[in-house]
């Protein structure tokens, strides 16, 4: 039940309730730039990305929760965090913000550049929170701020891990759960072979992807677990137990459907278990939030609030806030506007002028003619990979280590929202996954591609007595992207020039040769150069 309305007295007469919100527009329209911008960088992870897929609710979410923290507050609250006896503006200057607002350019330039960089988004969502919570204590002090924190920290659980934090627990949850379900397929009398992440059945192989490591439930597990605390207004401690066993359940939702993929691959084989894939990964997914909401009600303590108050009722409550402590921010206004103007008409221009690469210049010599055999991908991988095209043959030749010989794979990405994701799928990230481990530094070579010189990367890796040699060529528009491995701090070793570019708006062609080996001499660069002509050929 509502209380009565907070008192209109606080407001000065003849003043519209409204005017210190509009006298103070410079601050007002910061926060919606703000969080505007902060739903906009994620929404690519939300579309793209099943991991975060979650993510379109959470802002619904949070104003619902925010709207109904602040409807339920008694009279007494409001009169309380409108009361200033000082009545004096903050003294932060004005041009001091304005200068530090000079930091926005090169962060929307690194955001649209490398939009998949998991810490430039972190910064541009903490700079939100941060510039939420200080408006909240020059409007209403140390109770505002406190009522408030938590549906502006929950927006947080849509914005994606930065890959440095991501990758190493996508990668120690795939082999886990690979290690578990192995063990119970064995104890079952199901005969199974564990590689790193995947599973060779006797009719097929399973391979966990980062899709299907578990990540997903973890995070939205932890979403949901959050959620229906707020909504059921569960005590502190009753949301931590709910949070753990949200995060338990996580773990075991995904644990079971990984192990039912398995059994149904092992009795149909791999046909049978695309067909059932996606639908066994919605069970699980709903199953589990299902569960958490079920947690949840069985450690509800009371009531849930009241619907948030009528428009009428938050009227006096606004125009009643400290809105004369603000600071003058109408000069970062003006930059941060600006900004945005200049960094995305810098783009558009960039965009007109643009010629991107379309097709792919390489092809892969198939046929019965060619000696090499056609490998398929595996649908889930191209799933997640997004490209336009792909190819993947594994040739045998005397001149390689193993009488299994080397495959090589190609792929190639019209410009498009999967083509920024490109990246993500490196010999350094994907190969852990099938228990491969890297060894040595990565190095940088030029060899003949079939009578022109390109740059390539060269990895080592390592696994049950067996090595390997990777190289891996990547190419924008036909030009070699910059990496640096030798930077210990980022997930993404590409070199990062600090001006709009319109390298996001090129194709991106990969080749990559991987070589088992088994014992000394080690295969090299050399030996891959003078295999390429078998297997490569330019497009005519």
């Amino acid at each position: 039940m509502h209380d009565a309305p907070a008192p209109t007295a606080a407001v000065p007469p003849n003043r519209r309730l409204f005017a210190p919100v509009w006298s103070n527009w410079a601050f007002t329209t910061l926060e919606v730039i703000l969080w505007a911008w902060s739903i906009i960088v994620c929404i690519p992870f939300w579309e793209l990305d099943p991991n975060y897929s979650y993510g379109w609710v959470v802002p619904f979410l949070m104003f619902f929760f925010l709207w109904r923290r602040l409807a339920e507050q008694p009279a007494s609250f409001w009169a309380e965090i409108s009361r200033d006896d000082e009545r004096k503006r903050s003294k932060l200057s004005p041009w001091f913000l304005a200068v530090i607002g000079l930091s926005l350019f090169p962060l929307e330039v690194y955001r649209a550049e490398y939009h998949q960089s998991g810490i430039v988004l972190w910064g541009i969502n903490l700079a939100k929170v941060f510039f939420s919570l200080l408006g909240a204590w020059w409007l209403g002090g140390r109770k505002l701020t406190i009522l408030v924190m938590f549906p502006i920290l929950f927006f947080l659980t849509a914005v994606p891990w930065p890959a440095k934090i991501a990758i190493p627990v996508q990668q120690g949850l795939m082999q886990s759960v690979a290690a578990v379900v192995t063990e119970m397929l064995l104890w079952l009398g199901v005969p199974v072979k564990l590689e790193g992440a995947v599973l060779h059945l006797t009719k097929g192989t399973v391979g966990i992807v980062e899709a299907c490591s578990g990540i997903r439930s973890l995070q939205s597990g932890l979403m949901v677990s959050l959620a229906v605390g707020e909504l059921l207004m569960l005590t502190r401690t009753k949301r931590a137990v709910l949070v753990s066993t949200g995060i338990g359940l996580a773990m075991f939702s995904n644990l079971c459907r990984t192990f039912y993929l398995c059994w149904v691959t092992e009795q149909g084989g791999p046909d049978a278990m695309h067909k059932v894939h996606d639908t066994a990964g919605n069970v699980a997914m709903y199953t589990l939030y299902i569960l958490i909401w079920a947690v949840g009600k069985a450690l509800e303590g009371k009531t849930i609030a009241p619907w948030p108050a009528s428009f009428a009722e938050w009227r006096p409550r606004v125009a009643g806030l400290r809105w004369h402590r603000l600071p003058d921010f109408r000069p970062l206004a003006a930059i941060t506007a600006s900004t945005f103007i200049s960094v995305h008409a810098w783009y558009f221009i960039l965009q007109l002028q643009a010629d991107p690469q379309t097709t792919p210049a390489l092809a892969l010599k198939l046929g019965k003619d060619s000696g090499n055999d056609e490998v398929p991908m595996d649908e889930t991988v191209l799933r997640a990979l997004g490209c336009n095209d792909h190819e993947q043959v594994r040739r045998r030749s005397p001149l390689a280590p193993l009488e299994s010989g080397f495959n090589v794979s190609h792929l190639f990405w019209k410009p498009s929202p999967m083509s920024k994701l490109a990246l993500h799928h490196r010999p350094d990230i994907c190969m852990p996954g099938s228990g491969w481990t890297q060894i040595g530094e990565v190095e940088r070579v030029t060899l003949d591609l079939v009578g022109q010189p390109r740059e390539f990367y060269v990895f080592r890796f390592e696994r049950e007595g067996f090595k390997a040699l990777s190289v891996w060529g990547v190419w924008r528009n036909g030009k070699t992207v910059e990496m640096d491995y030798s930077n210990r701090m980022t997930a993404l070793p590409e070199v990062y020039h600090p001006y709009p570019s319109s390298r996001h708006l090129m194709g991106i062609e990969i080749l990559s040769i991987f070589m088992p080996y088994r014992t000394a001499p080690a295969p090299t660069p050399q030996l891959v150069e003078k295999l390429l002509p078998e297997v490569v050929q330019w497009q005519k």
